[in-house]
């Protein structure tokens, strides 16, 4: 099975605060991020027939975009959504607790968020299993494209592909990175492959953790 990946434009955020489950408009740059990256899909030999977004607004935007260029409709997803932050959503990551940092900083993948009244935190191992679960109903021979997110597209990588755990590439991604995932199934079931970047966007700017 083929899959292709593409990460949302860089998103309007002028507070540079924590974003999973918010949903944020896409920055004035989208129109160049968004075709500078379908440009170089379109370069490749990808032959996907079916397109899932992510539903929030930044991933959803793109996937449009991308489906107008290939000519499929975008089917939306919740699986493939970001994580959720919880508690943490909104805030800038400087003012978090520091008992809260601290415990993210000792386990980055593995801390759970602490939620609130809106929102139930997630871990990224959270992320992992929901997302697998979705890769796993997608048929064998087939060849298809997510629009998503940072943390959907390392859980591909840490779960699916071998990526060891203290490689947190979560926060290093661009804006717009397109990806090729080539998988087949294990003897239990699960997809397990190998992956390549074909597009690189705007570079996130490094996570300004408290202490």
């Amino acid at each position: 099975m083929i899959l292709w990946t593409f990460r949302h434009t860089k998103p309007y955020n002028p507070q540079d605060v924590c974003y999973g489950r918010l949903d944020f408009d896409v920055s004035p740059s989208f129109e160049d991020e968004s075709s500078a990256a379908i440009e170089d899909f379109l370069k490749t030999d990808a032959k996907p027939t079916r397109l899932f977004s992510s539903p929030l607004l930044r991933a959803k935007k793109l996937a449009e975009k991308v489906g107008s260029a290939i000519k499929l409709k975008v089917e939306l997803e919740p699986a493939i959504q970001e994580i959720c932050f919880g508690a943490w959503e909104g805030q800038k990551l400087t003012e978090v607790p520091r008992n809260e940092m601290a415990g993210w900083k000792n386990d980055l993948r593995g801390y759970r968020f602490p939620s609130n009244e809106t929102y139930q935190g997630e871990s990224f191992y959270d992320v992992d299993k929901r997302v697998c679960h979705f890769l796993d109903s997608l048929p064998d021979q087939g060849e298809f494209l997510f629009v998503s997110h940072a943390g959907v597209i390392a859980s591909l990588m840490h779960a699916c592909c071998g990526l060891p755990d203290d490689k947190f590439v979560e926060g290093e991604f661009s804006y717009t990175m397109v990806t090729r995932f080539e998988f087949t199934r294990n003897p239990e079931g699960h997809y397990r492959g190998t992956y390549q970047t074909v597009h690189n966007g705007i570079q996130m700017p490094p996570l300004k953790m408290g202490k």
